[in-house]
């Protein structure tokens, strides 16, 4: 029915057990990661202690599941769900709509990190996994293509939801969606034509009484076109990488703005000397609504906004700092925002940050030798004594020794390098400028009494002689 175009896309509707056709996904081997990438910093790479939500499928669901905590979405309360293969969590039965529509939908509560029509069927299809925990749920949807059987385009996303008290998201909030490489919105089904086009993909959050919701985006189309989450359709790209967090947990119509950036689930690390950015946007999760905030960082000497805009969708403040090596350790930047809804709501996001002092150092240097001095061992311009395992690169970016032979190497700019992975690794910088001694020539020999005449000693020379050379008169001939 689907095939033929005789299904609605949109309608509740559960694929039979047993019917379920494709291939068959092996059991993960232990402590393997099965996401790839680079991706937000809230992403939680499954593991051996996931287990796979459902066979691959298209339209399917999982069992129930009963979660160990209460999930609080608008004042509802759910201790179970079902995790849909087409990118969303329900809380009252499986749901296998593949056409997404606008929120608010009734009657189905549910929670979508990307409600579209995924089909995890074909090899190279993706799987969707999960782990519940004693105060929180992990949904990761791998690789996943589009209906119907395609892969050339994959999307990867994440759901937690929690109990609102799990740090692993942070304490006041009990969802976070996280996004990977995200290149796909809409599938064949939804009159998509190569995996864009037709119906939106939706983001978002519904209770499913026709008027709690929020949306974040409805993308159709390459690229990252944004306007907000109420007006023209928009780029799937505007996901990538992307995180939201965020509660349900109110009793109100309104929910608190919602913060999106990219350190919002991890310790920000920055080295002393090292200009950094923290940039945070909110989204105003109700239509029409004007968002304000601001940002604060007590602990950080030179801390400063350099851009704060508000607006009707959406508000993004940037701040700016240059720790110095008195603020070495941990401190926290605040970015609060405020709603005008009915009441306001105010969303408190606290960043944490990590400054560490930089290591062993050569300033800045730069040296000039000849061609016929002897070798320089460069260790020996450290501020300190040189620490082990790192690596000389000469001018070309290969390794190199650390010592300097005039005789046989170029000028150039010489590095020291360790390589330990420390965010502030130690880094030495020579420049080397080496000089050719000029050959003057052989010089030659004669005799002379005192009545002869005048001798020039240049000409004894046999090449040319150089400029700013020095007769020495205790060696003429008397």
């Amino acid at each position: 029915m689907k095939a033929s175009g005789a299904l609605d896309g949109g309608s509740d509707f559960a694929v039979a057990p047993g019917r379920v056709s494709g291939r068959v996904s092996p059991l993960h081997p232990a402590g393997a990661p099965k996401g790839s990438g680079a991706g937000c910093d809230c992403w939680i790479d499954p593991d051996a202690t996931y287990t796979l939500a459902m066979q691959p499928n298209d339209d399917g669901s999982s069992a129930q599941i009963p979660i160990p905590f209460i999930f609080n979405l608008y004042g509802d309360l759910y201790s179970s769900l079902w995790i849909n293969n087409n990118g969303n969590v329900t809380f009252d039965n499986q749901f296998g709509g593949f056409t997404s529509s606008g929120f608010p939908v009734q009657p189905y509560p549910m929670v979508a990190p990307f409600w579209a029509d995924v089909d995890t069927r074909p090899v190279g299809g993706g799987e969707v996994w999960y782990k519940v925990t004693p105060t929180a749920v992990f949904v990761n949807w791998v690789g996943v293509g589009y209906y119907s059987m395609q892969t050339n385009l994959l999307n990867t996303f994440q759901l937690i939801i929690t109990d609102g008290n799990d740090p692993v998201i942070g304490i006041g909030k009990n969802v976070s969606f996280c996004y990977k490489d995200m290149q796909w919105t809409t599938g064949g089904a939804s009159s998509g034509v190569g995996g864009f086009g037709g119906t939106a993909a939706n983001v978002g959050a519904n209770r499913g009484n026709g008027v709690d919701y929020i949306q974040f985006t409805r993308p159709d189309q390459p690229g990252a076109f944004y306007d907000g989450p109420f007006l023209l359709n928009d780029g799937i790209d505007w996901l990538d990488y992307k995180q939201f967090v965020f509660t349900t947990d109110v009793f109100t119509a309104n929910i608190p703005p919602i913060g999106s950036g990219t350190t919002l689930c991890d310790t920000v690390t920055t080295c002393v000397g090292q200009t950094a950015q923290l940039d945070m946007t909110f989204l105003s999760p109700e239509p029409n609504q004007i968002t304000t905030g601001f940002s604060t960082a007590l602990t950080l000497s030179n801390y400063m906004e350099i851009m704060n805009t508000s607006g009707a969708n959406s508000i993004q403040i940037v701040g700016e700092f240059t720790p110095t090596a008195l603020e070495i350790g941990f401190h926290t930047v605040t970015f609060e925002a405020t709603d005008n809804g009915a009441p306001p709501l105010t969303a408190v996001y606290n960043l944490v940050v990590q400054v560490l002092p930089v290591g062993i150092t050569i300033a800045p240097t730069a040296i000039s030798t000849c061609t016929a001095a002897p070798p320089i061992d460069l260790f020996t311009l450290f501020t300190g004594n040189p620490p082990l395992g790192g690596i000389w690169q000469d001018p070309n970016g290969n390794p190199w020794s650390g010592i300097l032979d005039p005789a046989v190497d170029i000028s150039g700019t010489y590095s020291y390098i360790l390589g330990n992975g420390s965010p502030c690794p130690t880094v030495g910088m020579v420049t080397v400028t080496i000089s050719t001694v000029p050959d003057p020539g052989t010089p030659g020999a004669g005799t002379y009494c005192a009545d002869n005449a005048l001798v020039d000693l240049f000409t004894l020379l046999g090449g040319t002689p150089q400029s700013g050379g020095m007769d020495r008169p205790e060696q003429r001939c008397a």
